[in-house]
């Protein structure tokens, strides 16, 4: 299995304040890795770092075992895509404008898309069942269908790797669960590397191959579900009792 990330010796600090404190986190190709941990805990900054968003750091991030400052935009862009947790939505665009940015790495300033770009945005908009909003304005869409227009620029995008920051926040739990299962059937059949922040524990130990927890910047353990999602490990990350069970696969959940 060929190395994606490599990341070594990983410090970040603002106004003084420590907030990545000395990872060291290799990701491997076709992983799919969810991050977890209370607020405060540094998910969203280290994945602002992988995905070239913070640039000021200390220690050594490699991207296929290239410092990720080394490329250019458009390669960068054809090998990872980011959805952060709060994009931009006061655009004046269609739904289906906003898709086909996903394709800027394939068209070239001055041209217009090609047919295999209107091809996968179209196919990105009816896997996020959103293909009957195309040309609504973005402005005019409830929360939780701006937030599918954005996985699906993601998706539309064809990168190797796909980071997404709380992609199901605000969505009812029947999109949640249908992005989950998009997003672990995009892993397993194209072996899409994905790397997301949630902090809904029983989603990710479902889905997710890797779970890393953090807690004040540091990665606190990392491992597959069932050997991460243990009572004293949710205990020492989140302060508080959290009782863990098991289902017929051997998959661990937690009971509120």
């Amino acid at each position: 299995m060929k190395e994606a990330y490599g990341v070594k010796n990983l410090k970040f600090s603002y106004n003084g304040t420590n907030i990545i404190n000395d990872i060291s986190l290799n990701i491997m190709e076709g992983e799919f890795l969810s991050l977890l941990g209370p607020n405060g805990a540094g998910k969203t900054t280290l994945i602002r770092i992988l995905t070239g968003v913070i640039k000021d750091i200390e220690g050594e991030v490699l991207l296929y075992s290239k410092p990720i400052h080394h490329y250019r935009r458009r390669e960068f862009a054809k090998t990872v895509s980011f959805l952060p947790q709060n994009p931009e939505v006061n655009l004046p665009f269609q739904v289906r404008d906003v898709v086909m940015m996903g394709r800027f790495p394939y068209i070239k300033r001055f041209e217009m898309e090609r047919p295999r770009d209107i091809e996968v945005a179209e196919y990105a908009m009816k896997l996020l069942s959103i293909d009957h909003l195309a040309k609504r304005h973005l402005k005019e869409l409830s929360g939780g269908e701006v937030k599918r227009v954005f996985i699906a620029q993601a998706i539309a995008q064809e990168s190797k790797i796909l980071f997404l920051d709380e992609p199901t926040a605000n969505l009812d739990i029947n999109y949640q669960i249908e992005i989950f299962k998009i997003l672990k059937d995009f892993n397993r059949r194209l072996n899409k590397t994905i790397i997301l922040v949630t902090h809904d524990i029983n989603h990710a130990a479902r889905f997710a191959k890797r779970i890393v927890l953090l807690k004040d910047g540091m990665v606190v353990k990392s491992g597959e579900p069932e050997d991460v999602i243990t009572e004293d490990n949710l205990r020492l990350v989140f302060n508080t009792e959290l009782k863990v069970e098991y289902d017929s696969k051997n998959k661990p959940y937690i009971l509120i």
